[in-house]
């Protein structure tokens, strides 16, 4: 269990983990700098030889994991040669049901080709509202729950099984291929670790399913949390350059650039400039790590045992994407109380883990799709003004009635205007006398 001043949150998660019906064989507790109650929580639950320390900012939860598996070492070795070790990762935020963890490893147990299993995520002060029940990405690395706005939790999504990636609040990971694939990134401290691992796991030929009868309780707006829209637009950036093929890296790089304008000008349009300043920002500030892609595409070049072009298979179609977020725009844009939500919660620019919650911000009940349309016709009408005078762009010269021939020195153009003035019949030729 991970915990960063979690002290609002641990001893419900900690009476979670107490209260499983299959009890963990053992349990550590990481606190990662934490300023408040949570290092003594975790001890006062897990004893003083179950928590360790882990120093803030250096390596994200991959990195506090791994300290917390460095004291497991020791248990590892009384399991026996023929065990299969699991490793349950928990936030301190995340409270599982009391059947989670036997859900997990029935789920495991009946599919041994599974080494990645996930939760059913639920809001953790609404516990009927949906989160996520696996996660997935776009062709452009977007993370995405598709789950709409305000969704409530009927069993329409109990019949999933196999997904693209699961949240890391509950995930289940078999020990040895964790080590295999070295962990979590440490270029993706606090947003897309989770689908960076999965993604890698795939890539080495197992298998991601979601196990919604195993249900975690999430807190959804976590104050001064590492997951806000700038840390998921920059690691969604790092994803897109580290899993494309080399060739496709300085696309991605200028297409991820000119993205980020767009999202600009449409922040403006929309009033809400400090969002899209922010994902520009977040945006350059990914292109501006070409060691930490280069290392981090080195690390998923070691592990791939299949070709990307299978797992591209398993994304969400563009098609889908834009589908999911308009019926997200027009849910915002038809509830009042939900916008009103929107502008008056200081929380309401906090990721519940779906990419479009970025693109919904900018929404109002007011503007809809107005504003985009708007913008589209400026940007039509300006291209093909560009496009019109493409000729004129590409002339030498302007000439033409009275103007006077242009020039590249100014000797010439005061050797043009000279002559015109000393030609005969022309009005500039001298001064007229009156009768």
């Amino acid at each position: 269990m991970v915990a960063h001043n979690g002290s609002a949150y641990l001893p419900r998660t900690l009476s979670a983990l107490a209260a499983q019906t299959r009890p963990v064989d053992r349990a550590v507790g990481v606190d990662v700098g934490s300023g408040d109650e949570s290092y003594n929580l975790l001890k006062e639950a897990l004893g003083a030889t179950g928590v360790v320390s882990h120093p803030r900012g250096k390596g994200g939860m991959g990195a506090a994991v791994s300290t917390a598996l460095a004291e497991l070492v020791p248990f590892r070795g009384d399991t026996g040669g023929g065990s299969t070790e699991w490793i349950w990762l928990l936030h301190d935020d995340a409270a599982p049901a009391p059947e989670a963890l036997a859900e997990l490893l029935g789920a495991v147990e009946r599919a041994p080709s599974v080494t990645v299993a996930g939760c059913k995520q639920l809001d953790w002060e609404s516990p009927r509202k949906l989160m996520d029940v696996g996660l997935s990405t776009s062709r452009w690395a977007e993370r995405l729950t598709l789950i709409d706005a305000d969704e409530m939790d009927q069993g329409q999504y109990d019949g999933r099984t196999d997904t693209f990636a699961v949240n890391s609040a509950g995930m289940l990971v078999r020990r040895d291929v964790w080590e295999h694939l070295g962990g979590f990134d440490p270029a993706l401290p606090g947003s897309g670790d989770d689908v960076d691992f999965c993604w890698r796991n795939r890539l080495a030929g197992h298998r991601v399913v979601v196990v919604p009868a195993a249900r975690v309780f999430h807190v959804a707006h976590r104050p001064h949390a590492l997951g806000n829209p700038s840390a998921a637009r920059k690691a969604q950036v790092h994803l897109r350059l580290k899993h494309s093929p080399l060739w496709m890296v300085p696309v991605h790089g200028v297409g991820a650039l000119i993205g980020s304008l767009f999202k600009l000008v449409l922040s403006i349009v929309v009033k809400d400039p400090g969002h899209g300043i922010s994902q520009l920002l977040a945006t350059c500030a990914a292109l501006g790590r070409p060691r930490a892609v280069a290392k981090a595409r080195r690390a998923a070049r070691r592990t791939r045992r299949i070709r990307r072009s299978v797992i591209r298979k398993l994304q969400t179609p563009r098609r889908e994407v834009w589908s999911h977020r308009r019926s997200l725009m027009e849910a915002l844009g038809s509830d009042g109380s939900t916008s009103d939500h929107l502008v008056q919660d200081p929380l309401a620019h906090q990721p519940t883990g779906d990419a479009a919650d970025d693109f919904a911000a900018l929404a109002t009940s007011k503007r809809g799709w107005v504003g985009n349309g708007a913008l589209a016709a400026v940007i039509i009408a300006s291209v093909a003004s560009l496009l019109a005078l493409a000729g004129l762009f590409r002339a030498a010269a302007v000439a033409g009635g009275a103007l006077i021939p242009a020039s590249a020195g100014l000797g010439d153009i005061w050797h043009n205007a000279s002559s015109l003035v000393g030609e005969p019949g022309s009005r500039h030729a001298g001064p007229r006398r009156s009768l």
